[in-house]
Formats: structure tokens, C-alpha cells, sequence
């Protein structure tokens, strides 16, 4: 089982993942204005409760991203992928959660959505912990 504390463990991984990539990036390029925005807004980790497998991924664009049909039928249930909906400031596939879970259902094809297991969403920039979004409750709704 994915336990909270290998989550946190994982999610603490990729937060300073995301700060190195972000503090090379911007050593590459010191002549480049610098912005928040060089940050990805969001960062978590999704596990399998029947394993101790845990994966971690940024919010990113969907655009071009191939979901996990199972995460594919739930995003599209709300919205076309890639697009805002009325109900959420957030573009239907950016968030995180999304992406961690497609991590986690690709290697396990056999886990479904309710035996999902995430951390808490953090920004990488400030460590500070983000709410799920509208989106992510009802993609999610058995385990968030």
C-alpha cells in the first residue's frame, strides 16, 4: 500500500526536482527575464493502494497528452480536455493530479480510479499547499 508517508516522501522528491530544473534553466539563461511562471503551478504524488508504488508529476498542458482512457472518459466527462469550464478556474487535464494518476494507471492498467491514492498539492516554488480544484474532485471523487 502507498502509505502518506511515502507520498509525502515522493511529492518532497519532486518539489525539489521542479526547483532544480527551474534554478538550471535559469543559470542556462541568466540574460532572461525571470518570471513565477517559470514554475509549474502544482506538484503531487498518486499511488496505488495495492502497492507501494508512487509517482509524482507537475501541472502542465494537457495539450497533446495522451491520458489513460480511464482518466480520458473522466476528464472529458466535464469538459473537452484543454479547455476552462464555468465550474473551475482551472483548464480541464493541467492539473497535477491528472498527470500523476495517468503515471500510475499506465504501469498498473489493472487499478482502478477508486484504489488511487495522492498527497497533498503543493506549489513548488513556495512548498505551500494548494486545494484540489473543482475539476480534480469530480475526476477524482472516489479518493479526494
Amino acid at each position: 500500500m502507498a502509505t502518506p508517508e511515502r507520498l509525502n516522501e515522493c511529492v518532497k522528491d519532486a518539489i525539489e526536482n521542479e526547483r532544480q530544473r527551474v534554478k538550471k534553466m535559469r543559470q542556462a539563461h541568466p540574460d532572461v527575464k525571470h518570471r513565477i511562471t517559470d514554475y509549474a503551478a502544482a506538484v503531487v504524488a498518486c499511488g496505488y493502494k495495492k502497492n507501494n508504488s508512487t509517482f509524482s508529476a507537475c501541472s502542465a498542458s494537457p495539450v497533446g497528452h495522451q491520458y489513460a482512457e480511464k482518466i480520458r472518459v473522466r476528464l472529458e466527462s466535464l469538459a473537452s480536455i484543454g479547455e476552462k469550464r464555468d465550474e473551475c478556474n482551472n483548464i480541464v487535464g493541467a492539473c497535477a493530479e491528472p498527470h500523476a494518476a495517468d503515471k500510475v494507471i499506465k504501469k498498473f492498467p489493472g487499478c482502478d480510479m477508486d484504489e488511487l491514492q495522492f498527497s497533498d498539492a503543493y506549489r513548488p516554488r513556495t512548498a505551500r499547499r494548494v486545494k484540489n480544484c473543482r475539476n480534480c474532485k469530480e475526476t477524482f471523487f472516489e479518493v479526494l
